[in-house]
């Protein structure tokens, strides 16, 4: 098995098993779930289900787009090139959601939960076009909305972190990333939306 390479034998339940938690785990997914959740509990639904759209809702739909038009590989925007394009459009569209939400008035924390996002999606993206290297943003998402829900709402939610280590696994064993990947996505997404967070709250 090689750095590369980690994708093991087929197995029909592990193979269906990684399939199902990658698209459970996917970015989009876990943005919208997060976000509403966070919504919920600051008494802002209506916010919370604003802050899903532009961190999950329309960036699917810009992917799903760009896959149908070629420049992107699959949804999960696998091939390193897709992403060049991807992350910016992403960036734009969760800027432009910020100054909305700074302008109407919506709560500090969801604020600070856009700009942690922004920061994060920002980190991955310097280390995609200058170090050339595909960091997962599924972990990197899936870390950070953890610890942002811990900040946000309750330190309980702390103990998902383990579901962050079952989406890297997917990851791997699909073939999509590497083990220092999914491992540097996870400490990334954790610590720049934890720093980010504390710092516009």
């Amino acid at each position: 098995m090689t750095e590369t390479s980690e994708k093991q034998a087929p197995t029909p339940l592990r193979a269906r098993a990684a399939r199902v938690i990658t698209e459970l785990g996917a970015p989009w997914v876990i943005n919208i779930v997060t976000s509403t959740i966070a919504g919920f509990a600051l008494g802002a639904v209506g916010w919370g289900l604003f802050v899903a759209a532009i961190t999950g809702g329309i960036p699917m739909i810009i992917i799903l787009a760009g896959v149908r038009r070629g420049i992107a590989s699959d949804h999960h925007v696998t091939d390193i090139d897709g992403r060049r394009w991807v992350i910016p459009a992403i960036l734009a569209i969760c800027g432009a959601g910020l100054i909305v939400e700074i302008l109407a008035g919506a709560p500090r924390e969801l604020i600070a939960w856009t700009v942690s996002g922004l920061v994060v999606l920002l980190g991955i993206g310097i280390i995609t076009v200058l170090g050339k290297w595909k960091v997962s943003v599924h972990t990197a998402v899936g870390a950070g909305t953890t610890v942002l829900l811990a900040l946000l709402a309750s330190p309980w939610f702390l103990l998902a972190l383990p579901l962050t280590a079952v989406n890297g696994w997917s990851r791997v064993w699909l073939g999509d990333h590497t083990r220092g990947q999914v491992t540097v996505g996870a400490f990334l997404g954790a610590a720049l939306a934890a720093a980010a967070y504390l710092l516009a709250a």
